[in-house]
């Protein structure tokens, strides 16, 4: 019934898109010229120092030509809850049409968002949910975004089927930023996939500085030489993970998986580092909050509780498509500048 709900509330959802799709194409060339309607505020976690920001900053964009909404959208430098909430605290006194909010810290968002939606701002989660029960959850609109539960139990999957037919000794959850919900629950659907199958699973913290990254990396494969594969569940680590397993001659020996479509993902497959990543299909986790809230509010219709968009597993079948859609969002340049390793 889950799978039902979720395939009709798709329909739903590209139905009212081609809908509206139709109207924006039927109206005169000068409505673009006009003052947006409405105004909403992405307060996000990505942000600069992030390849995968440009996914979220260029859906929102384009779905600003089509309708009269302005989207501001907002993030710290690096990643960072404490000035999450602080951007969203701001956003909230800005009293918009609207906010999008990747639920991060539950705990910590939640007071600022209950606090808004008392006010009557819609509000709605993207790429990170709340996954308490209610009715603790925070009560947005709805959730766009993957199962990040799901995404590690596919790339469990994904990691077996490289040692078919045996199985990997040890496998590593290596986490960049610690208590982050959605890495911790990646984690855990990889833990409860391979641990049935006696495979033994670690979370590493291998926060966001490279020098402690390689430290930790390199003192974890010292100490448990029978570790065979790691998924990188915050992508910024990757190439710190693999630069220490090739300067300790393991390449052979370790398997390295990461995750999201950035190219540094995508051209790590093509090279040969990595065996795969994931795609959450960021695009769409800008472009359908917007549309849904300004559906919400100039025509009063509510979203279904959950958009449910990913995980698409990417491995060498499918990178080179990946690339190409890359290279046509990014640019060439940007792309290999992106890619971040090296010539």
């Amino acid at each position: 019934m889950a799978g039902m709900h979720r395939s009709i509330s798709l329909v739903v959802t590209v139905g009212l898109l081609m809908a509206m799709l139709v109207v924006s194409a039927s109206m005169p060339a000068t409505t673009a010229a006009q003052e947006p309607k409405y105004t909403f505020y992405f307060v996000s976690h990505i942000g600069p120092a992030d390849p995968n920001m440009k996914w979220l900053t260029q859906s929102i964009e384009d779905a600003s030509k089509i309708f009269p909404v302005k989207v501001n959208y907002v993030a710290p430098e690096q990643f960072s809850v404490e000035q999450q909430v602080n951007m969203l605290q701001t956003a909230i006194a800005a009293k918009p049409d609207g906010l999008i909010v990747p639920i991060t810290d539950p705990a910590a968002l939640d007071a600022p968002l209950r606090e808004a939606i008392n006010a009557g701002i819609p509000v709605i989660a993207s790429n990170i949910a709340d996954p308490r029960p209610a009715p603790q959850k925070i009560p947005y609109l709805t959730y766009v975004g993957g199962d990040e539960y799901k995404t590690g139990v596919q790339m469990a999957e994904r990691i077996l089927k490289e040692f078919e037919p045996n199985l990997p000794k040890r496998v590593a959850c290596g986490i960049g930023h610690v208590g982050h919900v959605g890495a911790e629950m990646r984690c855990q659907g990889l833990i409860d996939t391979l641990q049935p199958k006696g495979v033994t699973v670690e979370k590493v913290a291998l926060t966001e500085e490279p020098a402690k990254i390689a430290d930790t990396w390199r003192s974890y494969l010292q100490a448990n030489p029978d570790t065979e594969a790691i998924w990188i569940v915050t992508m910024l680590a990757t190439p710190y993970v693999y630069n220490v397993t090739k300067e300790l001659g393991l390449t052979d020996k370790v398997k390295i998986a990461t995750v999201d479509e950035s190219p540094m993902s995508v051209e790590g497959i093509l090279r040969g580092y990595v065996i795969a990543t994931h795609s959450q299909q960021f695009y769409l986790q800008g472009y359908l909050p917007v549309v849904w809230l300004y559906i919400y509010k100039e025509y009063g219709y509510v979203p279904p509780p959950e958009e449910i968009i990913g995980p698409v597993i990417i491995d060498k079948s499918t990178a080179a498509d990946w690339k190409t859609r890359l290279v046509n969002l990014f640019g060439e340049q940007t792309y290999n500048e992106l890619a971040g390793w090296g010539q």
